[in-house]
């Protein structure tokens, strides 16, 4: 079952903590706030401890997903592929399930400032998750394993309508063909993501860049090749079965 709930005080402690769910690099200080879409409450403030340097604040929408699987022989189960949605104003969605397969937190971070390597822009969203937690396929294609090092163990996923890349992976699944719901690895943070919260970073290149593009809070709707897969996860990642 997949649901939206609350952010728990725990997670809300944790997520205050990570200065903006700051892994993949690091914000420089940015200051933002956090919102559950579905609780319809003031936001809650994130704030970094590196202040001192910090931007104007910003408002990001924040979900917490719970999904749970039933065991099945040596690892665990996930839920069958659902039928492909379709994002009023955004169009028709690429994922069939949830990447991560596990209770985590994930916020449309996309665009926002990172200087672990060099300046860069977040080109994902980051949908953090404890160590372990199984990675899946979240459509039918090819999966290869594109280690480096800003992402460390990663892969990437390419299928006919493009490619996903999961980054800062503790070790990896299934590689070569695979369908959607395929355990391709486990959340960790290898890469520059070492010492830092374990979490998948998950990015969305498209082989036609859509017409209708999110934009998201930081302002950008593409970086390089990838889009912002914010409205895309939320969809599959926060509704019920």
């Amino acid at each position: 079952m997949v649901r939206t709930r609350p952010l728990a005080p725990t997670l809300l402690a944790g997520l205050t903590g990570l200065a903006l769910l700051a892994s993949c690099g690091q914000y420089g200080g940015v200051h933002a706030k956090a919102a559950d879409p579905s609780a319809g409450q003031n936001p809650v403030a994130l704030s970094s401890p590196n202040g001192e340097n910090a931007p104007p604040s910003i408002t990001i929408k924040t979900t917490v997903v719970v999904i749970r699987t039933v065991g099945r022989g040596n690892g665990p189960a996930v839920p069958p592929p659902r039928t492909r949605g379709f994002i009023p104003g955004v169009g028709p969605n690429p994922f069939l399930l949830c990447p991560v397969q596990g209770e985590g937190a994930f916020a449309d971070d996309f665009g926002a400032p990172r200087y672990s390597g060099g300046f860069h822009f977040h080109a994902g969203n980051d949908i953090l998750a404890a160590q372990g937690t199984p990675i899946v396929a979240p459509f039918d294609g090819v999966a290869t394993a594109t280690p480096n090092f800003l992402g460390g163990n990663a892969v990437t996923v390419t299928g006919s309508q493009g490619h996903i890349y999961n980054a800062h992976l503790a070790s990896y699944g299934q590689l070569g063909s695979v369908r959607a719901g395929t355990i391709i690895g486990y959340v960790g943070n290898t890469g520059d993501a070492m010492g830092g919260p374990t979490h998948d970073h998950f990015e969305w290149h498209p082989t036609v860049i859509p017409v209708n593009l999110h934009l998201s809070p930081y302002g950008l709707r593409q970086v390089g090749t990838a889009i912002d897969p914010y409205p895309y996860l939320l969809q599959v990642c926060s509704r019920t079965l």
